[in-house]
């Protein structure tokens, strides 16, 4: 008994099934082509964006380093602590203390006996 062929079993498909299908795939990879442009489109504004920013952020922070350094200046000091009516200390007025904890030593272990 020879089995029987099974292309000849199942009857082609009408022209018009395979021109549908042809065009929804076509149809469909070009709705895909066109969503991955959008959304390249979209990606490359929101790193453009993040890079402006970033600038932005990089000129505050140079501006905030030059008014911290300036603040904290001698000259600045003086005037401000000329404004507040402060007056540098008299002799045996300041009191210098030693760093307490670099003269600490750490206990000695005990012998495990």
């Amino acid at each position: 008994m020879s089995r029987p062929d099974p292309s000849a079993s199942t009857p082609p498909l009408p022209r018009w099934a395979t021109s549908v299908t042809t065009f929804a795939l076509v149809t469909g990879a070009l709705i895909f082509v066109a969503w991955a442009k959008m959304e390249t489109v979209q990606i490359t504004y929101t790193i453009d964006d993040l890079i402006d920013q970033e600038a932005a952020l990089a000129e505050e922070q140079r501006r905030l380093r030059t008014e911290l350094a300036e603040l904290r200046s001698p000259r600045h000091l003086e005037t401000l602590a000329a404004t507040l009516e402060l007056v540098p200390p008299e002799p045996g007025q300041v009191i210098v203390v030693e760093d307490a904890a670099a003269n600490v030593t750490a206990p000695e272990p005990e012998a495990a006996e």
